[in-house]
């Protein structure tokens, strides 16, 4: 207990949430439960992905020839492979058998991602659980007659179909939150127009807030992306999601967090938020946003559109009413 308290303390820097003390080690995950047990895996979600049988595939869930679900289908782990990491980490020979059990655990990209996605389902709060994808269980017995397409493997993470329509959009209230000084400075030295800056500075503002809801629940991404922000096909951020290289805190000393030695959640956390701004800048310096309407219309349009004051407009502008499936994170009735 002694251990677990220090471990829980210095990766909270000394000022763990109350939802700690309903974590353990042995972390159990909701199956996945269908109406119709006919489901079967078909055709990638994901075709920007290398395929073969070590990686993850992410396949359509079908019920009844409907694309109702997506399974992240996990290759196996074994033993021998977290062996052969304990031994990369230098691990004596001697303390490897009461050892491997914990780095399975560890290591397994499988119980990286649904222990993820379990601590969001329990944990997050309801306004910000629109800023991950849903999940739905976990399926440990796949059967080779589940599979219509894809290499064959027995356990899968099951979420929410995503797809890149724009019924699918989280809409994200206006809150102000303290930016990097220096990516706005960034922004503020690009040749851009200032519905293009105002673009980049909101982008930037709803990623960061998707990431501090994650650290705030004892997760660290481990591996920012920027495609890890909206989903294969579209332009525009949806979710974050793939948490394959997760770390999700637990009691018990982790063997690696994000690819280094275990540390506190303070100096990861600035550390992935620092990959976002970079990733902002990035983008900014190519313009990739003007260059995705120019494709849509023409250069002459988007430019005469992005250039041009709203304020110096003096006619209404219109009101444009959507649908989309997710209540916005802070939304309130509006006043009349």
């Amino acid at each position: 207990m002694e251990e677990e308290d220090s471990w829980i303390n210095f990766f909270f820097s000394g000022n763990p949430p109350e939802f700690v003390n309903e974590i353990k080690a042995d972390q159990q995950f909701r199956p996945f439960c269908s109406r119709d047990d006919a489901w079967k895996l078909r055709g990638l979600a994901d075709k920007t992905r290398p395929i073969d049988e070590t990686r993850i595939q992410v396949l359509w869930l079908l019920i009844n020839g409907h694309r109702r679900y997506v399974g992240n289908v996990f290759p196996d782990y074994t033993k021998r492979e977290a062996m052969s990491q304990l031994y990369r980490l230098r691990v004596s020979k001697r303390q490897i058998p009461q050892m491997i059990d914990n780095a399975v655990l560890n290591f397994d990209r499988f119980v990286r991602e649904a222990r993820a996605y379990t601590q969001i389902d329990r944990f997050c709060s309801r306004r910000e659980r629109i800023y991950f994808p849903k999940f739905h269980g976990i399926v440990t017995d796949m059967q080779r007659d589940r599979f219509l397409s894809g290499y064959v493997h027995q356990r899968a993470v099951v979420l929410e179909a995503i797809i890149p329509k724009l019924s699918s959009r989280r809409i994200l209230a206006e809150r102000g939150s303290q930016l990097p000084e220096i990516s706005l400075e960034a922004l503020a030295k690009l040749s851009l127009s200032s519905f293009e800056r105002d673009w980049y500075i909101s982008l930037l503002n709803d990623r960061l807030r998707r990431l501090d809801a994650l650290h705030r629940l004892g997760v660290t991404h481990g591996d920012v992306q920027d495609w890890h922000f909206r989903v294969p096909g579209d332009f525009y951020d949806t979710v974050l999601y793939d948490f394959s290289e997760a770390y999700t805190v637990s009691p018990k000393w982790p063997f690696r967090i994000n690819h280094g030695k275990p540390r506190p959640l303070r100096g990861i956390a600035k550390g992935e938020r620092e990959i976002v701004s970079m990733h902002i800048e990035e983008r900014a310096g190519t313009r990739d946003f003007r260059s995705h309407l120019a494709h849509l219309s023409s250069e002459n349009t988007v430019d005469d559109a992005l250039w041009q004051s709203l304020y110096a407009e003096k006619e209404s502008l219109e009101l444009i009413i959507f649908k989309v499936r997710h209540r916005p994170d802070y939304f309130s009735m509006p006043t009349l």
